[in-house]
């Protein structure tokens, strides 16, 4: 009588099948940035590689260069994505309603929306720097904003530069806001403090070697990006009227 659990005699064990792994999702441009982005978030953009990001997938890394060739051509995707996730309605307050007739409503609207929703990402403006991707969602932008310009009787030129250097005044404040003020604070030491020893230290000039200098201290040092960043789009604004 054979023992428990032994197999009768002629018979073979038979090697069980590998349980079925569930379908994997077809890759695509979304999925690849949405992956991207989670590994910047985590670790920036200087961190991101093709194998890190085929990682984060769970890929071989020779699958991603089917969609994209490099991480040059990663970036642009990046980029139109960022646009893609943006809508200026989502990103400002009600303190910003006014005529919704006026093109600088509008235009104002967009640049506060474009700068919240920047500081939100992770290195979303050093991705951006010198792009320009016309995409979808890039254009979908471009054709609104250009069409409230142009609809007020502003010139072709104007209307071009105009929305471009809103685009290049958000981006590089953005990009200012969000750099280290030194290498004091690039190590850790607070913005405050150091904003505080370099008031200390334009207060101690030569007020007749630096007469502006010394005299503007404490408006060149006080914090407050907020109020800075809507004077210089005031004035960006009030000039583009004016063409």
């Amino acid at each position: 009588m054979p023992a428990p659990g032994a197999l009768p005699p002629g018979r073979k064990l038979r090697p069980r099948k590998p349980a079925a792994r569930p379908p994997r999702a077809p890759l695509t441009l979304e999925s690849l940035a949405e992956a991207a982005f989670q590994v910047i978030e985590r670790e920036g953009l200087d961190s991101l590689t093709m194998r890190k990001l085929a990682d984060e997938l769970g890929i071989q890394a020779a699958s991603l260069y089917w969609h994209v060739k490099d991480k040059l051509d990663l970036i642009d995707v990046l980029a139109e994505a960022l646009f893609a996730g943006f809508s200026p309605e989502d990103w400002t307050d009600g303190a910003l309603n006014g005529d919704e007739e006026d093109w600088r409503t509008h235009l104002s609207r967009f640049a506060y929306g474009f700068r919240s929703y920047l500081l939100s990402r992770r290195d979303a403006a050093r991705i951006l720097t010198s792009k320009f991707v016309v995409g979808p969602s890039m254009l979908r932008h471009l054709e609104e904003q250009l069409g409230w310009i142009r609809r007020a009787g502003v010139d072709d030129r104007s209307a071009a530069f105009g929305f471009y250097n809103t685009l290049v005044f958000v981006h590089g404040f953005v990009l200012w806001e969000t750099s280290p003020l030194s290498a004091a604070v690039a190590r850790g030491v607070e913005p405050r403090q150091y904003l505080s020893e370099l008031r200390a230290e334009l207060d101690d000039l030569d007020p007749d070697m630096y007469p502006h200098a010394h005299a503007l201290a404490d408006e060149l040092t006080r914090p407050g990006m907020d109020e800075r960043f809507t004077f210089g789009l005031n004035c960006l604004l009030a000039g583009l009227g004016q063409q």
